[in-house]
């Protein structure tokens, strides 16, 4: 079903309509987060909670979770930096030729059930992840896979694939003997991995219980166990952390900060981890199917208010280009254009369009933000029907296209953090809203240059050809908000849906 009405008039949203934090601490910067008393004993358990839902333990059913991460492993995982994979089950790897992969593997590394960890299970798990049409088996199209010897594997590609490690981070190695035997069931309700954790208690949509791993190749984790809930909703986890019953709560929603607002036993932090509101044009239509009318379209935006109003201002700018500050293929040279409806009504005025009709659709959850971006559009001089629907529907339209004029596809760089994935999403569905032949021949270059630095510039100039087109409705990256409780630190919530585990330490 979906909820179709008009915006009522121009209620314009300023900077000036914001939440007030009030006395709360609250921290935007990146990396751990927390404090320490500093006296050295640390607890041997804490409490972890999550609004993300956890129903599933099979590790070829996720290619980005708390679970994965916790109990185990990838080839390489991505950091802060996309540019440096950090080695995990594979210790290093070359490319002897532009459409080859050679992956040197861990040795001495050990499944939670004490079975060996060999390149037949990195091998194994790859032709299982296809046949079972698991979730990275999109992925794994045109790459080829053999073991060479016990801990090399070769991945061949059928062209030149700079992504063959943000690939390869997405798959998370099962043991070939016990999943045999076990078959895959069993999987969904128990871990056998080579993570830092083994799990037990699981109840599928309520929690579980991480326990640190003797065998684990690497370093043991800061706390030997992790008490793991599942809250219904964002707003019974800021409660429960207010009420003392948890060390760390994980994806709360923007709400909480006012919440927890005063609450000097916690601590609240805001930032980006990648979630980021992509508004599509749909330029095979009129009013978009002009430049210029999109150029006013993003001059009516005032992003500052939008992320002051909705994210208590720990949003993140989009400046002018799909990815974001941090995101591989990113450039301070491309900027956003500057907030100025009257610029934007005199090209309405221009192109004979003031009044003209725009449908913004998009998952219901949202609706707050079509709401206040609908209000600045009208303010230039749009008419804005707001379309806001449930997942089925915008599933469909994700897919298969929309009549829409403004299209909420959002985006998460869960897994990568290149620019890619949103660059995926520009000409996609059955139905895109950009045809555009000079598009894909910039986006195709991107997709198949090896060097770096030559693909960095390809993306940056694909990046300025969007901006000069204006296919993209500008607005901001939104925050994930988390808490820590009194002398939690080594809690990085930028993240995002999963948590690191390892580093979480109290002090007591």
């Amino acid at each position: 079903m979906s909820r179709a009405h008009r915006i009522a008039g121009p209620r314009l949203l300023t900077s000036t309509a914001v939440l007030l934090v009030g006395g709360l601490t609250l921290s935007a910067c990146a990396g751990a987060a927390g404090g320490s008393d500093g006296s050295g004993a640390t607890a041997e358990s804490i409490v972890v909670g999550t609004s993300t839902t956890l129903n599933n333990l099979n590790p070829l059913e996720s290619q980005y979770s708390t679970t994965v991460f916790a109990s185990y492993d990838s080839l390489v995982r991505l950091g802060d930096d996309p540019a440096v994979p950090e080695a995990r089950l594979a210790t290093e790897w070359t490319n002897p030729d532009d459409s080859t992969w050679v992956f040197t593997l861990r040795e001495g590394v050990t499944f939670h059930d004490g079975s060996d960890f060999t390149a037949e299970d990195v091998v194994f798990t790859l032709d299982e992840t296809v046949a079972g049409s698991y979730s990275a088996a999109p992925l794994l199209e045109n790459l080829t896979w053999e073991a060479t010897d016990d801990y090399t594997v070769t991945i061949t590609t059928a062209e030149p694939d700079p992504l063959v490690l943000t690939k390869m981070s997405q798959v998370y190695i099962v043991p070939s003997d016990a999943w045999a035997e076990l078959g895959a069931e069993a999987f969904s309700s128990e871990v056998i991995g080579t993570g830092s954790y083994t799990a037990s208690d699981f109840v599928a949509g309520s929690g579980i219980t991480f326990t640190a791993f003797d065998g684990f190749w690497g370093d043991a984790p800061a706390t030997p166990t992790i008490d793991y809930r599942v809250y219904a909703d964002p707003t019974s986890l800021a409660s429960a952390i207010e009420a003392g019953e948890l060390d760390v709560a994980h994806q709360m929603g923007v709400p909480a900060i006012e919440t927890l607002s005063g609450n000097t036993d916690v601590t609240v932090f805001g930032e980006w981890s990648g979630n980021q509101n992509f508004f599509q044009l749909n330029t095979q239509k009129a009013p978009f199917d002009n430049v210029e009318v999109r150029e006013a379209a993003n001059l009516a935006i005032d992003v500052d208010g939008l992320i002051e109003a909705l994210t208590a201002g720990q949003g993140v700018k989009e400046d002018g280009q799909l990815p974001m500050p941090g995101i591989f293929g990113h450039t301070d040279e491309i900027t956003r254009p500057d907030y100025d409806p009257e610029a934007a009504r005199a090209l309405l005025e221009k192109n004979d369009a003031v009044g003209a009709e725009v449908t913004i659709m998009g998952l219901s959850a949202y609706s707050t933000l079509y709401e206040a971006i609908g209000a600045q559009l009208e303010a230039a001089g749009f008419a804005v029907t707001i379309d806001a629907v449930e997942t089925t529907v915008w599933l469909q339209a994700f897919g298969n296209g929309t009549d829409a004029d403004i299209f909420y596809r959002g985006m998460s760089y869960v897994g990568t953090r290149d620019a890619d994935r949103p660059f995926s999403f520009v000409s996609t569905t059955a139905r895109p809203m950009v045809v555009d032949p000079e598009w894909d021949a910039l986006y195709a270059a991107t997709k198949t240059a090896i060097d770096p630095a030559v693909r960095e510039g390809l993306l940056v100039e694909a990046s300025q050809y969007l901006a000069d087109q204006s296919y993209i409705l500008w607005t901001y990256g939104a925050p994930t908000v988390g808490a820590t409780g009194a002398n939690v630190s080594g809690v990085d919530f930028s993240t995002g849906i999963a948590i690191v585990l390892d580093t979480i330490v109290k002090s007591e």
